[in-house]
């Protein structure tokens, strides 16, 4: 990233930030002090709002050269907060790089860049970007900064259901173990958009060096579906995950390889409660065997989960015709963009 050009985006939640502090008379004005309002996604559950929002961090650059490096603001009672109190420069303009929460990254960050490397996506943060360019006092007394975030990862739901039975056929009910997340990378850089991301402005960052295939557990516990109702099942966290193009999911006899969802289950017949599946060689542990579900099963083109975006995957689980596999039928749908929502606090 270049310094001169860099931003962060926003999805919007509002708060404002107050600073008040002690100086001397020949200290600037309290008017020139740089304060902020900020902005989150309005979104469904588990996901940061505003009133959800607790800190964020933030640098500021003017001509290029660090003005305020890593400074953390905090949501208090009257506001937001930050040490030490920065004042507006005279004529310079500041470009300002936020982002929310603090977090974990595997290769250490630059005080002098905002950008984020080797971010590690543990699956139950819901990161957020804003950028804000070119930002300077206006007039007497100077108003605060808006830091309109938005959200840097996508998130990733799963809801599962028996196949449903249509009229003539056995009706099934299915126990769920557990659902796991394959082959999907669990690390990559973060670099920040190059203008502003007010509200309207449709700039996103962009995520470079995805790595480290990982196996996520979503859900673990014994849920009985015995509807045709889909249903999500209790997340353990792992709804968020780093933008990437998924591996084409593949199978060569009993070995898979690519982006899968597996679950671990028993089928039963609904009515009478016989079990129907898993037979003793399909057995993984408890009675129970692994059912996989490809999440890019398409020869012809990527399949892709992009920057701020909402995806649920339907599961249809059906009886395996042979040992370890089924017929399949995914569906994904994909959510409208996260809605920009202002409340000022």
């Amino acid at each position: 990233m270049k310094i001169l050009t860099h931003i962060a985006i926003a999805a919007t939640v509002a708060l404002s930030l107050s600073s008040c502090s002690d100086h001397d008379s020949d200290a600037p004005s309290s008017g020139n002090i740089i304060s902020f309002n900020a902005s989150a996604p309005l979104s469904g559950r588990q996901v940061v709002t505003t009133n959800s929002l607790q800190d964020f961090k933030v640098w500021a650059f003017a001509d290029g050269k660090p003005y305020m490096s890593d400074v953390t603001v905090d949501r208090t009672s009257n506001g937001w907060s930050y040490s030490p109190t920065m004042y507006w420069p005279a004529e310079t303009p500041l470009n300002f790089y936020s982002y929310s929460p603090a977090i974990r990254t595997a290769t250490e960050s630059d005080s002098s860049n905002p950008d984020i490397p080797g971010f590690i996506n543990g699956g139950s943060t819901d990161l957020l970007y804003s950028v804000n360019i070119g930002e300077t006092r206006s007039g007497s007394l100077a108003t605060p900064v808006q830091i309109n975030f938005r959200h840097a990862l996508s998130q990733v739901r799963f809801q599962l259901r028996p196949r449903v039975a249509k009229s003539g056929e056995q009706a099934l009910s299915v126990n769920v173990r557990a659902l796991d997340l394959l082959g999907t990378n669990t690390v990559g850089s973060f670099n920040f958009p190059d203008n502003s991301t007010t509200i309207g402005n449709q700039v996103t960052g962009e995520w470079t060096d995805q790595s480290t295939p990982a196996e996520k557990r979503i859900f673990e516990g014994s849920e009985m579906l015995a509807t045709d109702t889909p249903k999500e099942l209790l997340s353990t966290g792992y709804i968020f995950s780093i933008p990437q193009t998924l591996p084409k999911s593949d199978i060569s006899g009993t070995s898979y390889s690519g982006a899968y969802a597996r679950v671990l289950c028993e089928i039963f017949d609904r009515n009478t409660g016989v079990k129907i599946w898993p037979e003793t060689a399909d057995v993984v542990a408890d009675g129970a065997g692994y059912i996989y579900f490809p999440l890019n099963a398409n020869q012809t083109s990527d399949t892709e989960w992009q920057l701020g975006k909402a995806y649920r995957y339907t599961l249809n689980i059906d009886a395996p015709a042979t040992s370890s596999k089924i017929d399949f039928d995914v569906t994904v749908e994909e959510y409208p963009d996260f809605i920009d929502s202002q409340i000022n606090n």
